[in-house]
């Protein structure tokens, strides 16, 4: 690149031959000198007049801008660079002001509007495109006031709005995709001012209010298809303000409350069509409790927004007190547990705010997984799914059978997260484990674990008793573990392959020496595979926080056993079998982190 930049500075001083004597000046982004900024030309070395060419550079050496000055003004064409490289702008500079016609360009290279400017004023016709090269505004201007007819179109080249200017003032008439009117209302300097109203595609009105200065003002009123009110309130510059009324489309009140700045605040109230308290919230800057209730006044459902959202634990009860279900939401988005009145799990799935989403489980009595259902919100287009499930052929199975091909199946915004645990008691026998696994909610987990294995631990080498056995290696194991929730913790099932590398030693007299002693070893390597079961405890299956996991394993193996004939005697105690079976039984406390 710095290359390329000299090469440039080299063109550009080239026609220094055939002028008047210029100056070349050179200025830097660093102190070291290493990238230039300017390169620019001068008459004198006193006042340092601009005259001649000129260039910039951004940090990574490529062009900024190019062009020229005659006597400290700029004159003829310049170009502007995006810091790719790539061509931004480009047109001439007369006097420190645009002059004659302009190109900008997107930085893919495709030009995205030109047009005349004499004086810094637009005039003439103007056009803008889409990066696809497609039209996608024409018009013109008379001093910077936009005249006459102007169009704007889709993508696609279809119509999308039109307006005749008289200076600068026009009613502007936006599209549906379909040629339908969409919106319309005045524009002043392009901008949305006084009254607009907006319809459906169908050409019923949808709302109706006031702009000034492109932004929401005063009282804006929205409506049902039947042409009844739906909702009215105010806006200061494009935010909600006041108190705002919602109606059912009969006319009696559905909901009322107050925005601060943007945000509900105070007592929110929802009714039925009788008048009677359904739910309220009370927010502060847009958070706070919600709490719905039954008709005989019993809390129905009870948590806490922020700006609209459900967010942490909410609860969910029968109408006799009895608790329904429990969701954790996370921006809105939450795993949902149902129960039966008995605290049994009734059903589990995925909740976005209000709406059941995705495919939900349902679970007998006694725990087994009966079947799957699919919520469907969309009239349209519940019929074929809901004759597609009618039409399928299933089979009883046992929860086990049924959930196992689900173990593997990623679900709709499940938590994913990392889980690293250790257990240092475990260091007064000889060990000391360390794992970091990968957890997909209440579904699946895959775990390396490292055991560092020191028999005894806290004592040196050379201060254990002569004779002794003492062992010294590592343990590696890798699992697989299929997870199955209860309504505290999960229990789980898996699999595991597991290779032990391990040194065993004993310290012996010196025939000839009784004070001194030596240390003789053997090595054991170990390759196993084993079945696992398990117990973990989180403080939410579906949110980071501690965890604890209490497992046993049982493995069958192949080790080999490698001692010095010399003093295969003294390590006869200790297990030599080519084939090998053992049980572990492990348990780590650790951190659930989070890496969604």
């Amino acid at each position: 690149m710095r290359l390329i930049t000299v090469f440039l500075l080299f063109i550009i001083t080239l026609p220094q031959s055939a002028v008047a004597q210029l100056y070349n000046r050179t200025s830097y982004h660093d102190l070291e000198k290493r990238h230039i900024k300017e390169f620019y030309q001068v008459k004198d070395t006193l006042k340092n007049i601009l005259h001649g060419r000129y260039i910039s550079f951004y940090l990574n050496g490529h062009p900024e801008s190019k062009g020229q000055f005659i006597n400290n003004e700029t004159s003829g064409v310049w170009e502007f660079f995006y810091e790719t490289g790539n061509l931004r702008m480009r047109g001439i500079l007369r006097q420190n002001s645009n002059y004659g016609l302009w190109e900008y360009f997107y930085e893919s290279g495709q030009k995205s509007m030109e047009g005349t400017i004499n004086g810094k004023l637009r005039e003439g016709e103007w056009k803008s495109y889409y990066e696809n090269g497609q039209l996608k505004e024409i018009g013109s201007y008379d001093k910077n006031k936009h005249i006459g007819l102007w169009k704007a179109y889709f993508e696609d080249g279809a119509l999308k709005g039109e307006i005749d200017y008289v200076d600068d003032f026009g009613r502007y008439i936006e599209y549906y995709h379909s040629g339908k009117v969409y919106g319309e209302g005045p524009k002043m300097n392009n901008k949305n001012s006084g009254h607009w109203r907006y319809f459906a595609e169908d050409g019923t009105l949808q709302m109706e209010g006031e702009f000034v200065a492109g932004k929401r003002q005063a009282e804006w009123i929205h409506y049902f298809s039947s042409g009844k009110q739906h909702s009215k309130g105010h806006y200061e510059n494009d935010i909600p303000v006041g108190t705002w009324e919602y109606y059912y489309e009969t006319g009696e009140l559905h909901k009322k409350g107050e925005y601060v700045n943007g945000k509900k605040s105070g007592d929110w109230r929802t009714y039925d069509q009788s008048g009677v308290v359904v739910s309220e919230a009370k927010l502060t800057e847009g958070k706070g409790l919600y709490k719905e209730y039954y008709g005989n006044g019993q809390v129905r459902v009870v948590g806490n927004l922020k700006d609209d959202k459900r967010e942490g634990k909410w609860e969910f009860f029968y109408d006799n007190g009895k608790k329904e279900a429990d969701c954790e939401y996370v921006e809105g988005r939450g795993t949902y547990y149902g129960y039966y009145e008995d605290g049994a799990m009734q059903t589990k799935g995925q909740m976005e705010d209000d709406k059941k989403v995705g495919t939900w489980e349902i679970f007998e009595r006694d725990g087994k997984l009966s079947g799957y259902y699919k919520p469907f919100y969309d009239d349209k287009e519940s019929g074929k799914d809901i004759a597609a499930m009618a039409n399928r052929k299933y089979e009883r199975t046992n929860a086990s059978r049924t959930k196992g091909m689900s173990y593997f199946d990623p679900r709709h915004n499940e938590f994913k997260g990392v889980i690293v645990g250790a257990n240092p008691i475990f260091s007064v026998v000889g060990r000391l484990p360390v794992a970091i696994e990968f957890y997909s909610q209440e579904r699946l987990g895959h775990e390396f674990e490292f055991i560092g294995i020191r028999d005894p631990f806290f004592k040196k080498d050379d201060d254990i008793s002569l004779g002794k056995n003492f062992m010294r290696g590592y343990s590696i194991g890798i699992k697989q573990k299929m997870y199955n929730p209860l309504k505290a913790g999960m229990w789980y099932f898996g699999h595991e392959i597991r290779f032990t590398n391990l040194g065993h030693f004993i310290n012996i007299e010196w025939p000839l020496s009784p004070d001194k002693f030596s240390t003789v070893s053997s090595a054991e390597q170990r390759i196993a595979w084993g079945i696992l079961t398990g117990y973990r405890i989180m403080r939410k299956n579906n949110a980071k926080g501690f965890t604890m996991d209490i497992f046993g394993s049982f493995n069958l193996g192949y080790r080999s056993f490698v001692t010095d004939a010399q003093h295969e005697d003294l390590f006869q105690i200790i297990d030599q079998k080519p084939f090998f079976t053992s049980f572990h039984f492990g348990l780590n406390v650790g951190n659930v982190f989070s890496f969604r």
